[in-house]
């Protein structure tokens, strides 16, 4: 797979990471410096409040688009429809084969077919693992959260993934 890394400056030090974890997934990576997104199979796009601010979307117009969401910046709505990794935790190899998963989907993001009601949002939490949905009440990815906390009892540090909308969690040790 041919993969076209679109990102902004300020987003530099995420977008090498990813691009390594992208090639370790087996993606051949076109950095956004070589400026030239012809013959590649899909558009990465860092989404950030940097790339919002700059507006770098519209290059991908016609593209097979991933976004991915380094923070809680929303999509446009050109963008905010698709299929789409939000990196709660930072680039794990596991979120790096998400992309790749995304990009290789059937549906291009041109397809102006039948859309779901609420676009695929996955959530890397890094060790935690990758959700689609809460396991509880099975709300959208984008309504979980990182957390991390002491739990002075036991003398541990612990990393949460929690729902915003029913409260359920998960926990690992730091």
């Amino acid at each position: 797979m041919r993969t076209y890394l679109s990102y902004q400056p300020k987003d530099e030090r995420q977008a090498a990471s990813l691009a390594s974890a992208l090639a370790r997934a087996g993606a051949d990576v076109v950095p956004d410096a070589d400026a030239d997104a012809a013959g590649t199979d899909a558009v990465v796009l860092l989404w950030s409040y940097a790339a919002k601010a700059a507006w770098i979307a519209a290059r991908a117009e016609g593209e097979r688009v991933v976004p991915v969401r380094l923070d809680d910046c929303p999509l446009p709505p050109p963008l905010n429809r698709l299929p789409q990794v939000r990196l709660a935790v930072g680039v794990t190899d596991a979120a790096a084969a998400a992309i790749a998963r995304l990009a290789l989907a059937d549906t291009p993001s041109g397809d102006q077919g039948s859309e779901p009601d609420r676009p695929l949002i996955i959530s890397d939490f890094g060790p935690l693992g990758q959700y689609e949905t809460c396991p509880r009440c099975g709300v959208g990815s984008d309504r979980l959260r990182p957390y991390v906390t002491v739990d002075h009892h036991d003398d541990r540090a612990l990393r949460l993934v929690i729902c915003g909308s029913c409260g359920w969690q998960d926990h690992g040790d730091l």
